[in-house]
């Protein structure tokens, strides 16, 4: 078996599970219902009975307009008899009361179950007192299996439908499963053919490197222009590990979630760049606004919010600018970071912000191809979206969206 058909039996085990319990949990309630229903019913015909009954002499005893009561208060399908301490049956609602019915204590009240099977019988015993003694008892009784075939009734209809729904579940949630782990191993696959990719040039330039300078004795500017290439190589390797971890960090959901207010966070990273921006003459310009409070990983912030404006003063033209905008738009917190360069290519708009994507036309030819992919899975950690557009008379637009954080 799969692992997809696997964690789809699982779910589909664990719903029927749910439902079975959910269907018990029913039964249970009905069947606790319909007995009440039916002992309440049963205490209303009995109190009125035995309200109706005349004494005589310490004795129950009956009229013809009792007889005539008794008959309209008994309800259809239950029914009852008003007997005397010496057990004369007074009134009745049958001709023939059963013998279990007529054999139950009549010294206190109380409900009785007699019988069993299809003759199960639910009775409830009232004495008529007379001066703190008892005249008479008012027996009422109703047929009860209807309570049990009512139940079991119930009982396979819902086990019916959790079989159903868990049959359905496992069908539908092992086509989903398979495509979301489909999707998923196909992601993990291109991210480690990337990283291998990535790794290898930094390594055959290390071992090219290291080849050449031990062939033969060499001068020792050659060892260090060897050395060089090795250790800037091995700056890249570090470079890119380091965005690696950060990117499976960021996707994990990783790290402490707590109040931020990013207008404190990009006027942080605006001085962090503002010699980048003043080495080609740029113009770093911030406007943030208050109110700008969201729930995420404070570091994890920082670092998106760098990556994404480090691109901006890169990609300014010299003399150009960088504007960084922080503002709060009902319940959501936007940072738009946007300069005056090339802009984004087209195939940069649709695919800049994948993994180890670089557009080799336009913005992005250098680097690791990490930083806006890390962006990315840092700001949808935190429940945010981020889009890339490019100004009408030119330029880029990154532009960032988080739900505001709740006081």
């Amino acid at each position: 078996m799969t692992l997809g058909s696997r964690l789809a039996a699982t779910y589909a085990a664990v719903i029927l599970m749910a439902l079975l319990l959910f269907a018990a949990g029913a039964v249970f309630a009905i069947d606790r219902t319909l007995r009440a229903s039916m002992d309440s019913r049963l205490d209303t015909e009995a109190r009125t009975a035995a309200s109706i009954a005349d004494i005589s002499h310490g004795k129950v005893a009956a009229d013809e307009e009792d007889r005539r009561q008794f008959s309209t208060l008994i309800a259809p399908g239950d029914d009852g008899i008003v007997i005397d301490r010496e057990g004369n049956i007074w009134l009745s609602s049958t001709t023939a009361p059963p013998a279990q019915v007529l054999a139950l204590p009549r010294d206190a009240k109380a409900y009785y179950t007699t019988g069993k099977g299809e003759s199960v019988t639910r009775a409830l015993v009232v004495p008529v007192l007379h001066k703190g003694r008892v005249a008479g008892t008012v027996v009422v009784w109703r047929a009860s299996a209807w309570v049990g075939q009512t139940d079991r009734g119930a009982a396979i209809a819902f086990a019916g439908a959790a079989l159903v729904i868990a049959v359905l579940a496992l069908v539908a949630g092992g086509a989903v499963t398979r495509r979301a782990l489909g999707d998923a191993f196909e992601r993990q696959r291109r991210f480690t053919a990337d990283a291998s990719h990535e790794l290898r040039t930094p390594l055959a330039v290390i071992r090219a490197e290291a080849d050449l300078a031990l062939a033969k004795d060499r001068a020792a500017d050659d060892y260090k222009t060897a050395m060089q290439t090795i250790a800037s190589e091995a700056d890249r390797m570090e470079w890119l590990i380091g965005d690696l971890l950060a990117t499976a960090r960021a996707e994990s959901g990783a790290g402490k979630r707590e109040a931020v207010n990013v207008s404190q966070l990009v006027r942080h990273v605006a001085d962090r760049l503002a010699s980048a921006a003043r080495a080609k003459g740029a113009q770093l310009s911030v406007r943030a606004g208050d109110r700008t409070a969201i729930l995420a990983d404070p570091n994890a912030i920082e670092r998106a919010l760098l990556a994404i404006a480090h691109n901006a003063v890169t990609y300014a033209p010299q003399h150009g600018r960088v504007d960084l905008r922080v503002d709060r738009h009902g319940n959501a917190v936007e940072v738009i970071v946007c300069d005056n360069g090339p802009g984004f290519s087209q195939n940069a708009l649709e695919h800049a912000l994948e993994r180890f994507w670089r557009d080799d036309t336009g913005r992005g030819h250098d680097g690791t191809g990490l930083g806006l992919a890390i962006a990315r899975s840092i700001v949808e950690a935190a429940g945010g979206s981020i889009a890339l557009e490019n100004e009408p008379s030119g330029g880029a637009i990154v532009r960032l969206r988080f739900p505001a954080a709740t006081r």
